[in-house]
């Protein structure tokens, strides 16, 4: 079994950062869930908010952890998944206009397809 070019390396460690990365940003908010609140907006709004972004941050970085995991054992429907995953995302970010960092997600996101999706994964995916 030869070892995974730089571009497969590359590509599990941008999921990994997006995964963890989701779960940091969503962390910040919950511990600034106060300010929200002491600005004038309704406590369970802000609780509603937040909740639906942390199961979102949830999901995807299960996906995008379990699914890396996967590309990095050559599994080669991976690939496949890890680009739902991020499709999935990604229109979650751009039909409720999300707050945060979105440029950030955007571009681990795009990073993350390009590395996935280059000549030397997808040949080590298919190699056995």
């Amino acid at each position: 079994m030869t070892a995974p070019p730089s571009t497969a390396r590359a590509a599990v460690a941008l999921w990994f950062a997006l995964a963890a990365f989701g779960l940091l940003h969503v962390g910040y908010l919950w511990l600034r869930r106060d300010e929200w609140t002491g600005a004038g907006q309704d406590g369970s709004a802000v609780t509603e908010r937040l909740v639906q972004l942390t199961t979102v941050a949830l999901v995807c970085g299960a996906g995008y952890v379990v699914f890396a995991l996967l590309l990095r054992r050559r599994t080669r429907w991976a690939r496949g998944a890890l680009t739902a995953v991020a499709v999935l995302h990604v229109l979650w970010i751009v039909l409720t206009a999300s707050a945060g960092p979105n440029l950030v997600l955007l571009l681990l996101i795009g990073a993350g397809l390009a590395f996935t999706w280059l000549r030397g994964t997808a040949e080590w995916v298919t190699q056995h």
